[in-house]
């Protein structure tokens, strides 16, 4: 020790030091190596950190499959859509196919006069059978077969009149007009459901009928245009559109959806051959782009219109038509700018009220 006291060690003492046995490590790592400055060699260091025991690493959380997830919620999809009621189920289908149908009607009104209507109209049949036929290649001999096979060719008749009078309307009125003008089948749709299907319709739908109506003619701005020779054709083809319902819901417990459609595309194909072979002209690459769409549309949004009648009641369905004048005024601004004036809008929120208000009631 020095003479001042302080903690100061001599050579000697170093010695002395040097005989204490060191303490036995605690663990089998080896220790780094001190000079006598008290630095450490780096070497050592590194091969403690190699040859030191490591952290188990933290475990991330177990994820579940995409395609599981996409089977739960279908699954949880599927159970909802069997505990929801008939009518309910049937506006949804309903809805979706006048969006479906608002798209085909969009790309014939963007065809125009470009092709004739019966060869564009042959064309759309020839793709919805081409799509329907797969699915009856085990009953086709079955479904000409049929016991309602009158029935079933009556109703293609009544969907060739409503089908023709109304694209032939379609290519020369505006669409919001056109439609609006198509839901007087909305009133016909609601009589023939108590006059031909014996429905009964009660205070709320037909309050929701007529409020839905007027808020058409508020829309409509009725005038001398309701005198156009296809303004009446529109009104006609709403007319024959109600016959067409009128035959879904009386074989809708004999007849499968696929057999209704392959009887209607064989009497409309029938129908439209011959002019159309007379008056054919070769369509460009964009008419057969917007062909094709017409088709593939028009077979979904005729499968979605055929499966709401089968599975809800006419009266039930009949106010939810006004939607159709909603997504008319949409397309019609978006590809051919058509502007939507006051009067518009605001019949448009009251067939937006009306029709929430029917689903609504629907889902009771």
């Amino acid at each position: 020790m020095s003479a001042d006291g302080g903690a100061r060690f001599t050579p000697a003492d170093l010695d002395g030091a040097a005989a204490i046995p060191a303490a036995a490590p605690d663990t089998a790592a080896p220790s780094a190596d001190v000079d006598a400055a008290g630095a450490v060699d780096a070497s050592d260091l590194a091969e403690v950190a190699l040859t030191a025991p490591l952290a188990p690493p933290l475990s991330a959380p177990r994820r579940e499959p995409v395609a599981g997830r996409l089977r739960r919620l279908g699954a949880r999809g599927r159970s909802r859509w069997t505990a929801a009621s008939d009518n309910l189920r049937g506006s949804a289908l309903m809805i979706g196919s006048i969006l479906v149908f608002c798209v085909m009607m969009s790309a014939i009104k963007a065809i125009g006069d470009g092709l004739p209507l019966v060869e564009t109209l042959l064309i759309r049949q020839l793709l919805l059978t081409a799509m329907v036929l797969p699915v009856l290649r085990g009953d086709l001999v079955a479904v000409f077969r049929s016991q309602h096979a009158g029935l079933l060719a009556l109703r293609g008749l009544f969907s060739l009149g409503s089908q023709y009078t109304y694209f032939l309307a379609v290519l020369y009125l505006p669409l919001a007009e056109m439609t609006a003008l198509g839901f007087s089948q909305v009133v016909f749709m609601t009589l023939t459901a108590v006059v031909v299907l014996r429905e009964t319709v009660d205070a709320r739908r037909w309050a929701a009928t007529g409020i839905g109506f007027l808020g058409v003619l508020v829309m409509l701005k009725p005038g001398a245009a309701l005198f156009d020779p296809h303004a009446l054709l529109a009104i006609l083809s709403a007319l024959l559109l109600c016959g067409v319902t009128a035959f879904i819901r009386l074989l809708a417990d004999r007849e499968s959806t696929s057999a209704m459609l392959l009887y209607q595309s064989a009497v409309l194909c029938l129908a439209y051959v011959g002019p159309a072979i007379w008056l054919w002209e070769w369509p460009t690459p964009r008419e057969w782009g917007l062909l094709a769409l017409i088709g593939v549309f028009g077979t979904i949004g005729q499968y979605l219109f055929t499966m709401a009648f089968r599975v809800a009641e006419t009266s039930a369905l009949a106010p939810l038509e006004f939607t159709r004048l909603i997504v008319a005024c949409a397309i019609g601004y978006a590809l051919f700018d058509e502007i939507p004036d006051l009067r518009t809008l605001l019949g448009a929120t009251i067939v937006i009220a009306t029709t929430v208000y029917t689903v609504r009631g629907n889902a009771g």
